[in-house]
């Protein structure tokens, strides 16, 4: 849009003055065109494009197959987090595939201890879970939970909008996070005189899988908190938080090729 803007402006002013201004004066206009393109070109907006998109692993068409109770996570989000209140510190590494926007959660590298005796755990963006683990006697068992409240309704969403622009307080600073954009925040509370600051990055996946873990009662518990689906869209990840009780900040994200098998986990039929 500024390129042909500055395209018109050139043209609409070379046309007028070719009958005033000799061939000097001419060149001299050309040459101001080149700079003010130049100009524009740098300062456009560093974030004006869309998300982009992760193209599929070549080798998720033979891996992905659910039906099979086979699931292939091809990268994946590594964050550094220290929880001040525990006195706890260590790294969480959460799975994801990027085309059905399915996670995965290891007890060795996410939930540890806060899992009791599930090994790992599949989270869908329509709210689907699947618990594998084993039961009080040891028995390989595989639990699929539905949870709501990753659709939230149309008063839920226009809460959660009224919340975010109410409390969350854009700083105007921005920076590339591993190829999307972030924004930081300064997030005040109704409860509370204290701020935090707090980078959000737009994800072309849903991360509520990552959030919805919350809603799970007495299923697994991440090391910190990612309890924000009641205020945050779909595509807004935690990336870095800095309160008086947690640290988290967002590693790595990149190819990270993962497959986890669920068919020999017999499923448990919860009532």
């Amino acid at each position: 849009m500024f390129l042909l803007i500055g395209t018109a402006w050139f043209f609409k002013t070379l046309f007028l003055d070719c009958t005033r201004f000799n061939q000097f004066d001419m060149k001299k206009h050309f040459i101001q065109f080149l700079i003010t393109l130049s100009i524009l070109s740098v300062n456009a907006p560093l974030f004006a494009q869309a998300t982009k998109k992760i193209q599929a692993d070549k080798q998720r068409a033979a891996q992905w197959r659910p039906a099979q109770g086979q699931y292939y996570f091809s990268h994946s989000m590594v964050f550094d987090y220290e929880n001040k209140a525990e006195q706890t510190k260590g790294t969480i590494t959460i799975y994801l595939d990027p085309v059905s926007g399915g996670m995965c959660f290891k007890k060795e590298s996410s939930f540890g201890k806060g899992g009791k005796d599930f090994d790992f755990v599949i989270g869908f963006p329509d709210g689907k879970y699947i618990f594998c683990g084993s039961d009080d006697n040891g028995k390989k068992i595989k639990i699929v939970e539905a949870v709501g409240a990753l659709k939230p309704g149309p008063d839920t969403k226009a809460q959660a909008k009224e919340d975010f622009a109410t409390y969350w307080a854009p700083t105007g600073n921005k920076r590339d996070e591993f190829g999307f954009e972030s924004s930081e925040y300064d997030v005040s509370y109704a409860t509370s005189e204290s701020k935090d600051k707090v980078w959000l990055t737009k994800t072309p996946f849903s991360v509520y899988p990552l959030y919805g873990l919350e809603f799970v009662e007495s299923a697994v518990a991440m090391p910190v908190s990612f309890d924000f689906m009641h205020v945050l869209e779909p595509n807004q990840l935690i990336s870095e938080i800095n309160s008086k009780d947690t640290i988290l900040k967002l590693k790595s994200f990149g190819k990270d090729p993962q497959t986890v098998q669920t068919k020999t986990y017999p499923e448990f039929k919860t009532e």
